[in-house]
């Protein structure tokens, strides 16, 4: 079994706080953050989303007495299967330093 590290960025384990929502025209599909990181995300949702498709994207950190959104990100799904989604991010996540604060 090969354990080596495969990723190339900086990646957040169980960010369970946010929420994510992929969004193609009126169609959202919604669910809990797993994994995040400056290329991309995992996304655990009941509702799979169309593998190689783009969506518009949208991330809430919630807090206790408050929340943070960041939208007019974009991604493609590159992964579908029983526990979520993997996407990939069109350009990189610069806001993803604010995350480690808040988690």
């Amino acid at each position: 079994m090969n354990t080596e590290e495969r990723r190339e960025s900086f990646r957040l384990a169980d960010v369970s706080k946010a929420t994510c929502s992929l969004i193609d025209g009126n169609d959202r599909i919604q669910g809990t953050l797993k994994n995040l990181s400056r290329s991309g995300f995992f996304l655990e949702t009941d509702r799979l989303p169309e593998v190689a498709k783009d969506y518009n994207i949208e991330i809430v950190l919630q807090g206790s007495h408050s929340r943070l959104a960041v939208d007019n990100l974009s991604g493609t799904v590159t992964r579908a299967d029983s526990k979520g989604v993997a996407v990939e991010f069109s350009r990189s996540f610069e806001w993803l330093v604010l995350a480690p604060i808040f988690f």
